[in-house]
């Protein structure tokens, strides 16, 4: 498994008594070591940081090589490298590396690309890779090729892939609203705004840190954002340029458990991803929903099978601040809207997850390629389940 998720860190980490740090991480853990029982030796690669060869007391392998270090440029020789010690006969590829996959169908190990990506980001040379990727994933070598959430699915028929062998899936569903009361407007002085996810401009956080500025200097200091992520230089130092002062709480990483209280004492949860970040469909979304603090988000498309504008959520222009500072007055100022949203977010989240799940999707690949033609055929965007096949505009 080629992921950039540290698996050795969270096993570690559970077996201490610690808790998640993102939705569903402690059910993939725990999945993944169960496969070692059923189908002998497993290993575990991360891409997103250096870690050494080790096997853990699950008797899961790791090890990690960083393939984009934040000095710019690839290191997937040194991947491959790691690939070659490790001499895999099936593979789960979650990033769309096109060295990663062209080695692992020259060494003729089957593969499962399993991502968690849409493909928008702007420029020749990316729609020429993302063309270079069609083509390798359009093989007859691969038999099937997964992306997190059916808009995700979509973008992957948009690119080239056969829509029969194309299949959306999830996670398992955690959180209800019903675990939480309906909210109305509120009453006090400070609009309190909450941010969860990652920190980049890519993925809005300045452009969200921009917006409280302006919200701010319009309406005597009435606002203010909690930012829950890795911290980020850049972002912290944007919010002294600034002067937001105390406005801002970077609270750094918190326990996954406690994001869904913390959204719910907060008055709205923004997502404001530009459209160059390539979204699969991010968990703060469905958490969002599930807190009962109504959502603010971009026009992402990968966001709009999901959320409506005035529906389910409020929707502003990508990248364009006056848009967000505008869409989050028009919330703070409409006591209706605040408690409708509020209040239809049980319905919001009514079959939000696409039916098939991570472990029955790997579970599948790995039994064999009949076994798991028979399980996935009926979830491809080719089957007609979806109700669409065209990708999202």
């Amino acid at each position: 498994m080629v992921q950039f998720g540290d698996y050795g860190e969270a096993e570690r980490r559970f077996s201490a008594g610690g808790k998640e740090t993102y939705f569903a991480q402690r059910s993939t853990v725990t999945f993944v070591a169960t496969l070692v029982q059923r189908f002998g030796e497993v290993t575990v690669l991360t891409v997103g940081a250096d870690r050494p060869d080790e096997r853990l007391p699950s008797g899961v392998r790791t090890m990690g090589v960083e393939l984009y270090p934040r000095d710019g440029g690839s290191r997937a020789l040194h991947v491959i490298r790691a690939l070659e010690r490790v001499a895999p006969d099936h593979m789960i590829l979650v990033t769309p590396s096109l060295a990663l996959l062209t080695w692992a169908l020259l060494r003729g190990v089957r593969v499962l690309p399993m991502f968690f990506d849409s493909f928008r980001a702007p420029g020749w040379k990316v729609r020429a890779r993302y063309h270079a990727l069609a083509r390798l994933l359009s093989l007859r070598k691969i038999e099937w090729v997964a992306n997190h959430s059916l808009a995700a699915a979509l973008d992957l028929v948009r690119i080239g892939i056969d829509p029969a062998k194309v299949l959306p899936f999830d996670w398992p569903s955690q959180g209800v609203p019903r675990s939480f009361p309906a909210k109305v407007a509120p009453t006090n002085d400070v609009f309190r705004l909450i941010y969860v996810g990652m920190l980049s401009e890519s993925k809005g956080t300045g452009d969200l840190l921009r917006a409280v500025a302006e919200l701010r200097r319009r309406d005597s200091g009435r606002w203010s954002l909690t930012v829950v992520g890795r911290q980020d230089p850049e972002m912290t130092k944007l919010a002294a340029d600034l002067r937001l002062g105390d406005a801002v709480h970077f609270q750094g990483l918190v326990p996954n458990e406690e994001i869904l209280p913390m959204m719910h004492d907060h008055d709205a949860v923004v997502v404001p991803s530009r459209h160059e970040y390539p979204e699969g469909l991010p968990a703060t979304i469905y958490e969002g929903l599930c807190s009962r603090s109504p959502l603010v988000v971009s026009d992402h498309p990968m966001f709009r099978l999901k959320i409506r504008d005035g529906v389910n959520g409020l929707v502003f222009r990508a990248s364009d601040v006056p848009s967000l500072v505008d869409v989050l007055q028009r919330l703070r100022n409409d006591p209706d809207l605040y408690a409708r949203l509020s209040g239809d977010a049980e319905e919001a989240v009514r079959d939000y997850f696409c039916p098939l799940k991570y472990e029955q999707l790997i579970s599948a690949f790995l039994e064999g390629p009949e076994k798991a033609r028979i399980q996935l055929a009926d979830f491809s965007i080719g089957s007609g389940r979806y109700g669409v096949t065209n990708p999202v505009n």
